[in-house]
């Protein structure tokens, strides 16, 4: 039988649960996420994923620098059965960003606050795509379509009270 990467993923949190698993700088210090909290966050990203209406074989991007919540997120979207679109934030031309999504048929793209403006300049040419995560604080108001990752992760707490299997 295959193993998957949550496969892995699930090893390594049942060996080592509290240890650290990911370090990440904040306020000039580098602060642990254990083996325990990233499988609780990326299983409420997960859920919050199939709450939204995420399936199955759905294709999900991500366009952000590399960060915890890209990893998060995307064991999260694998929880989901989701199929990862990573995108280089290298891409600056809008056809680019453009031609990769369309291609992908995504639905639903993590896109870190520094890159958004990236997807908001040609997310009215992209009928397939109905969701935007934004990561981190974003000056001004959402637009409609997006929500902040902390929202997504409510979502999936309220999804999994009813659906935890």
């Amino acid at each position: 039988m295959k193993r998957t990467i949550i496969d892995l993923f699930e090893e390594s949190v049942s060996k080592y649960g509290t240890k650290e698993f990911l370090l990440e700088k904040h306020n000039g210090r580098f602060e642990p996420t254990s083996y325990n909290d990233t499988r609780s966050q990326a299983i409420k990203i997960g859920a919050g994923l199939a709450a939204m209406g995420i399936e199955r074989g759905d294709r999900v991007s991500i366009l952000a620098e590399g960060c915890n919540n890209w990893i998060i997120s995307e064991l999260g979207l694998l929880y989901a059965g989701a199929i990862s679109v990573p995108l280089s934030i290298k891409l600056e031309e809008s056809n680019d960003l453009l031609f990769r999504l369309r291609h992908a048929d995504a639905e639903l793209i993590f896109v870190s606050k520094h890159q958004l403006p990236k997807i908001r300049r040609i997310v009215d040419e992209l009928p397939l795509l109905k969701h935007i995560v934004v990561w981190g604080n974003v000056e001004g108001e959402l637009r409609e379509g997006e929500l902040t990752l902390e929202s997504l992760k409510l979502l999936g707490e309220e999804y999994l009270k009813e659906h935890e299997a």
